[in-house]
């Protein structure tokens, strides 16, 4: 893929850096940049494998673009990347915030960073004078966290390797958390900057071999709740927490019960927002998917979901029928890459910050003990099995199943659970019909997944003015949980499918 120059490109030479670095892990150099824009540089090593250059603009521009608002609020508890760094017609890292000084705290003697594993265990010789917060303290900490992951969820973004590493917590009230490796996010349906990494014991025990998703940053808050009110730092879904004394009735209850289905196959693990209604004590209504949509069902419009805090709305829940086949094994992706991390060394006093893959110290058995390992993975191609069985009726625009028997991609996603679902959540896309959406569907996925609107129109035999209209109306209907499976570009002239996002949406939790 040839290189791309980005507008906010930074050339390697002119970055004036410290002498000594901050940390040193398998991806990446992390060191201060000189000057009062408090940023640090993070360079990859020869190692770290190809740098998806377009993924790391794509996180640039997004932190461009957000200027206000929830976006705002997103960036300020992140180590965003600000810039590409670039030398030769490559990059070759990126520059971003330094983690401000408020999440330090005394560690070993020397002021470190207060990961979240500073909450798993009772406090030894080494940080036993580092602030520990009280249940009350712990619950807003896993809460906000839970906040954090829903902005980015609604943003479009998944962790993938959220661990007892990469968040910070701020050691005295009020209490506030920081998320590192940021270039470790990805789009939905989109390849990550590298290979995404793994933290051993916050794996999910279910995760596609196609790598991190949705399913997979819900599996790990679970672990992140769980751990972090029990104080307990090997506790899994499956397993009792045993929850810590003082935790109000209308939290402990709500938090058991999401606790143990967050333990079920993919799909049916408690969405992020629920998590968020839990901890603040909030009640919740699960709603079931059902098989297809029912002709009974009501079709008036729900309350508006506002994103991020302050969220009134009822989130849904996607438990899915008994009979649902669940992998028996756990999903391990091929070639995995060892990587182990140098512990951080400071100039005296507390530093300004440090953000990215910087080296930080962990053990399974207390903190502070033994370099962690996070294993990397390969990324392959996921492949979706084609639906078994025959499809149900199809409204009478559906394209017509092709003389191998087997429906066409239009047809499987129209009739999953999932469809059936955004059918009856999503009013406003009633002004198409399902056989328009799966002609799109089969049309954009036949070619590159792009193409002019007046083709489009010219396929559904309507007006260009129309199409455009349909194309929105299919946006509630396809785009679930915000994440953009169809698009409209270029100033509503071109549709934009994204199939693979699409299969993982629709298809997944359908096909066995």
């Amino acid at each position: 893929m040839p290189f791309t120059p980005h507008p906010l490109d930074r050339q390697r030479h002119t970055l004036a850096l410290e002498a000594d670095r901050l940390g040193e892990g398998g991806q990446g150099v992390v060191t201060r940049v000189l000057g009062p824009e408090n940023l640090v540089y993070k360079e990859y090593m020869p190692q770290a494998s190809q740098v998806n250059d377009r993924a790391l603009a794509d996180l640039v521009d997004f932190g461009q673009r957000q200027a206000a608002g929830e976006a705002r609020t997103l960036l300020a508890q992140c180590a965003w990347p600000v810039a590409r760094v670039v030398s030769g017609g490559r990059v070759t890292g990126f520059l971003m915030p330094e983690v401000p000084g408020e999440f330090y705290g005394p560690i070993g003697g020397k002021p470190k960073l207060v990961e979240l594993q500073y909450l798993l265990y009772e406090p030894n010789w080494a940080w036993q004078d580092l602030h520990q917060p009280h249940v009350m303290g712990r619950l807003e900490i896993a809460t906000l966290a839970a906040k954090l992951i829903d902005l980015l969820h609604n943003h479009g973004w998944i962790v993938g390797d959220l661990s007892f590493r990469n968040l910070l917590w701020r050691p005295a009230a009020p209490y506030k958390v920081f998320m590192l490796d940021c270039d470790g996010l990805r789009r939905h349906g989109a390849e990550p900057v590298l290979r995404q990494a793994h933290t051993p014991d916050w794996n999910d025990p279910h995760q596609p071999s196609s790598g991190p998703d949705l399913d997979t940053d819900r599996y790990k808050l679970a672990l992140l709740v769980g751990r972090v009110l029990s104080r307990t730092a090997s506790v899994r879904p499956g397993e009792e927490p045993a929850l810590l004394p003082g935790l109000p009735d209308q939290v402990t209850t709500p938090v058991r019960e999401l606790f143990a289905r967050a333990a079920g196959p993919r799909g049916t693990r408690p969405a992020v927002a629920e998590w968020v209604q839990a901890l603040e004590g909030r009640k919740r209504i699960a709603v079931t998917r059902p098989s297809r949509p029912q002709p009974s069902a009501p079709t008036g419009p729900l309350a508006p979901m506002n994103l991020g805090t302050g969220r009134s709305s009822v989130p849904i829940s996607r438990p899915v029928p008994n009979s649902r086949r669940a992998p028996s094994q756990p999903v391990v992706n091929p070639t995995p890459i060892e990587r182990r991390w140098a512990p951080l060394s400071h100039k005296g006093g507390v530093p300004a910050g440090q953000a990215g893959q910087a080296a930080r110290t962990a053990a399974p058995t207390q903190p502070g003990f033994q370099a962690a390992t996070k294993v990397a993975r390969l990324r392959p191609v996921s492949v979706t099995a084609p639906a078994s069985g025959s499809p149900a009726a199809a409204p009478p625009t559906t394209p017509a199943t092709p003389a191998t028997g087997r429906p066409t991609l239009g047809q499987r996603v129209i009739n999953s659970r999932t469809y059936a679902e955004q059918r009856l959540l999503a009013p406003r896309g009633g002004v198409v019909d399902d056989g328009a959406v799966a002609r799109v569907i089969d049309h954009l996925a036949a070619g590159t997944g792009r193409d002019a609107v007046v083709n489009i129109a010219r396929l559904l035999g309507e007006t260009s003015d129309r199409t455009v209209l349909l194309m929105r109306a299919s946006k509630n209907l396809l785009n679930v949980e915000q994440a953009d499976v169809i698009a409209l570009k270029d100033g509503d002239r071109t549709v934009e499918l994204n199939v693979s996002l699409l299969e993982e949406q629709f298809l997944e939790e359908d096909e066995p």
